[in-house]
């Protein structure tokens, strides 16, 4: 028997992929092709970052020699994004949000993987997190080193932190992201080591055999990325990007991470799953499994 907690959750926030299809706007472009990988951004708000970010792709992407998709999905109330999208020929999907209701950045994710181009693989990347130009080219060597399915873009559990000054000369474009480095003015180590999430990547088949992320468990900053990372772990391991080191970096905000109203119960949830055996982990994810199946493609 799945655990009564995770029970109560999916009867009461079950998502409905079908309808919120129907009700959401699509602009993607080469749909019929097959891609290596689906670089998957979600977004809500900060659209002073798209440029940067997608700039910083764009120049990884040149120096690879992978077929890469870049999707952003934004889950906002209006779709600030949808002109950048359009006119950079990005592929696009805008899921409307009610008045009040928090960014669901795992609906944000599925929504990416499941209904945008198709793809091998998929990384799910934050808006705030600048890639250097070599990042592709590494983290396909540390894939192939590692022999793995699922991958921390970056290593040593942390990204570096840009200071106001030096995001604002990026954001400005007069800075590249190839210039930057840890020990050099306005670059720095987070407050805190051992983020799971930021940049991940993981094969499709794994994608669905876990479910995807889960947007009937949280909402707004949460532990939806430890979560899946557990989930991961569960059936197959998530490594890290550390052979040949991949750094990322984290473009300056203020931050959000106590605005939450619901960070209690979402934290129970997640302690929760960690405390349940190997056995009681699958049962809810063949669960997860179940409700995205019938979008798997081959």
């Amino acid at each position: 028997m799945i655990d009564e907690l995770f029970t109560e959750e999916l009867s009461k926030n079950r998502t409905d992929y079908e309808k919120l299809r129907e009700d959401s706007i699509f602009v993607l472009y080469n749909k019929e092709e097959e891609y290596d990988l689906n670089f998957i951004v979600p977004v809500r708000g900060r659209l002073g970052f798209a440029s940067p970010m997608y700039n910083s792709f764009l120049r990884a992407r040149e120096k690879s020699n992978l077929k890469i998709s870049y999707t952003v999905v934004e889950c906002s109330e209006i779709p600030e994004h949808s002109k950048f999208c359009k006119t950079n020929k990005i592929n696009y999907i805008w899921i409307k949000s009610q008045p009040g209701e928090l960014f669901n950045k795992c609906l944000s994710l599925n929504f990416g993987a499941i209904f945008s181009v198709r793809a091998k693989a998929f990384l799910f990347h934050d808006l705030d997190c600048l890639v250097q130009s070599d990042f592709f080219e590494k983290l396909y060597k540390n894939i192939e080193t590692k022999a793995c399915k699922a991958i921390q873009c970056f290593h040593g559990r942390r990204v570096l932190y840009l200071d106001q000054v030096t995001t604002d000369k990026i954001v400005g474009n007069s800075m590249s992201v190839d210039e930057l480095e840890l020990g050099m003015d306005g670059v720095s180590l987070p407050m805190y080591i051992g983020a799971p999430g930021g940049s991940i990547f993981i094969d499709k088949d794994l994608f669905f055999e876990i479910g995807g992320y889960d947007p009937e468990f949280f909402q707004a900053n949460a532990p939806e990325d430890i979560f899946f990372w557990d989930k991961v772990c569960t059936v197959s391991a998530m490594e890290t990007s550390d052979n040949p080191e991949i750094d990322l970096f984290h473009m300056n905000h203020p931050p959000t991470y106590y605005s939450n109203p619901q960070i209690g119960h979402m934290t129970k949830i997640h302690n929760t799953f960690k405390g349940l055996d190997k056995p009681g982990r699958e049962e809810l994810i063949n669960e997860k499994k179940n409700i995205i199946s019938k979008f798997y493609y081959a």
